[in-house]
């Protein structure tokens, strides 16, 4: 997805209904590397950049820690305080593009003793990263995608005739130009490889629009395609009226430690 308050506005229900699943295990297996390794504590402050609907924050929340959550996009926002509503630790949002924030914002005052990342392109290069570096006086923390294989959407492309196409440009590649960038900045990167797979249970409407939105290119016949989408996702459903829509990925956990540099 470009990166445009626009297009995030407009993501924000579907990463709300995501939200709604609750801590899966991905989720949990991260929020207890962090702690097992140190970077979280009692009474920590917690920054989360490209922090989306605050899945991250309201978990962290729980534990009792001091959450700040910041995002391009207003309406990811409004969810994010609406999920944290109902907690009492010290929380705050605020809506910025990380690219124009110069750290001395209010909402920046003190620092934080752990800055998280997650899935954002937020923080993009080695600017972006001393930028997250120069607010945090412990760890850094990024989680990015290496590598992603949907092999139901695969299968649906090649029945409508059209070769396999990825949402996502060099992923692998992507990751390796964010531990450089951590490196020119002047920090020393660790970085672990894990998998993270679910499943997307999907209407064949529901699959139809899915297509439309993220797979069709405008110079096609867009609606030709999500016609044939629905038709053939109504021949894979299960006894529930659902296609089940794969993901299978690793993901690169990449984090250092502001106090070490090369």
């Amino acid at each position: 997805m470009e990166n445009t308050r626009e297009n995030w506005d407009k993501a924000a229900g579907r990463y709300q209904d995501v939200f709604r699943l609750g801590l899966n295990e991905y989720n949990a297996s991260l929020l207890r590397f962090w702690q097992e390794e140190g970077m979280l504590f009692p009474g920590a402050r917690v920054l989360d950049i490209g922090c989306g609907v605050g899945k991250y924050g309201t978990y962290l929340a729980e534990l009792g820690y001091d959450v700040t959550l910041t995002d391009i996009s207003g309406e990811m926002l409004r969810h994010a305080e609406e999920n944290m509503a109902s907690y009492t630790t010290p929380w705050a949002v605020y809506r910025c593009d990380f690219n124009d924030a110069t750290g001395t914002e209010p909402v920046f005052a003190g620092g934080f003793d752990f800055s998280i990342s997650t899935m954002s392109p937020a923080i993009h290069d080695v600017v972006t990263v001393k930028k997250m570096s120069a607010m945090t006086r412990g760890w850094c923390f990024l989680a990015r995608f290496y590598d992603w294989e949907q092999p139901w959407r695969d299968q649906l492309m090649r029945e409508l005739d059209l070769a396999p196409r990825r949402v996502f440009d060099d992923l692998q590649g992507d990751c390796a130009a964010m531990i450089r960038s951590v490196r020119e900045a002047g920090y020393v990167p660790q970085v672990r490889y894990v998998y993270y797979n679910w499943a997307d249970p999907r209407t064949p409407e529901q699959m139809a629009d899915y297509m439309l939105r993220t797979y069709f290119a405008e110079d096609e016949n867009r609606d030709a395609l999500a016609c044939e989408t629905l038709r053939l996702a109504g021949q894979h459903t299960n006894a529930e009226g659902k296609v089940i829509d794969k993901v299978n990925t690793r993901v690169a956990w990449i984090w250092w430690k502001t106090e070490e540099h090369t």
